[in-house]
């Protein structure tokens, strides 16, 4: 079983005063536990439990299905706003589908793919997952779909039969959730690069996170706010995201180009959709010790200048317009 090296959580980013995503809790541990024991409980033939996170919010989904290439999915729940959640759940996988997921990235996107062997062949079946409105989806895919992308690190959870005498057993049950592991936040160091601009250095730091530079969006707004290049950076209420403004003068929010003076380095993935003008755009961004922090040629990207890469002086040129 596979599961992602990376988000679990996202706390309020620093790219304004509103905050952006939040970070996941541990509450939901006993509430899964007694909720397992009440569906096995009621048709002891479910005997295990998938646990994954397709939404990638730090909070698994639970699926208590039976087992077996035949077994169905028998409930599906998570924790929304610390309640327990009914997700509801296709009919047209069975729970072999979430014992076996994959995860490929495109274009810095996770794709989820479950396998399952058909009923009635030996042929492997893959499913594309994804969750929305406390809904399962499982659209049938073919593995030339997804195999010229990236394939990720993933762990998902699955349990090995929770009964016992043919009751659903609480301490099996709680050694299971205890075992999850729910922070698996991806590393980040300092990075290396030393940033230019149109050739002169600018004193700014960044994160390497996965082989790539990273760097506070507002640093670099901050940085090309008197060239052609200029951009701002501003939460949306009604988008209800970040939106990156090419163009447009910077309205600067303090605490640009300050250091970072934190002991250890806390970073998650961050899902707060982001915006070019009003077009949202598949971007990844982290929050390392409470701010936001961009791929720096993703902010090329979405602000419209040029970046050269110097590998062997770890340098990156900003070259504006």
């Amino acid at each position: 079983m596979k599961k992602i090296i990376s988000v679990i959580a996202a706390a309020a980013m620093a790219v304004s005063t509103a905050p952006f995503a939040f970070a996941a809790n541990e509450n939901w541990r006993s509430p899964f536990i007694t909720r397992i024991m009440k569906v096995i409980s009621q048709d002891p033939s479910y005997t295990d439990v998938a646990l994954t996170d397709i939404d990638r919010n730090g909070i698994p989904e639970a699926f208590v299905i039976r087992k077996g290439t035949y077994g169905g999915v028998g409930a599906g729940f998570t924790m929304v706003d610390n309640m327990i959640t009914d997700i509801e759940v296709p009919s047209n996988i069975i729970g072999e589908c979430l014992e076996n997921i994959n995860v490929y990235i495109k274009n810095d996107v996770y794709i989820f793919v479950g396998e399952e062997v058909s009923r009635y062949t030996s042929n492997i079946s893959y499913y594309k997952l994804t969750l929305e409105n406390n809904k399962l989806n499982a659209t049938r895919i073919n593995k030339s779909d997804v195999s010229p992308y990236a394939h990720v690190t993933y762990v998902d959870k699955y349990s090995k039969n929770l009964l016992e005498d043919g009751y659903p057993n609480r301490s099996k049950i709680q050694n299971f959730i205890d075992s999850y592991d729910v922070v698996n936040s991806i590393s980040a160091t300092l990075s290396n690069a030393t940033i230019y601009i149109n050739g002169n250095i600018a004193n700014v730091g960044g994160y390497s996170v996965n082989d790539a530079n990273y760097f506070k969006i507002r640093d670099i707004a901050y940085l090309l706010r008197n060239t052609a290049s200029k951009f701002n950076v501003e939460w949306d209420g009604e988008l209800g995201g970040i939106v990156i403004k090419p163009g447009e003068d910077y309205v600067a929010v303090g605490g640009e180009l300050s250091s970072d003076t934190a002991d250890s380095i806390h970073v998650v993935e961050n899902d707060t959709p982001i915006f070019v003008n009003s077009k949202q755009t598949a971007i990844t961004a982290y929050n390392i010790n409470g701010s936001a922090y961009f791929k720096i040629r993703d902010i090329a990207d979405a602000a419209g200048f040029d970046i050269k890469w110097d590998g062997n002086s770890q340098s990156i040129d900003i070259i504006t317009k």
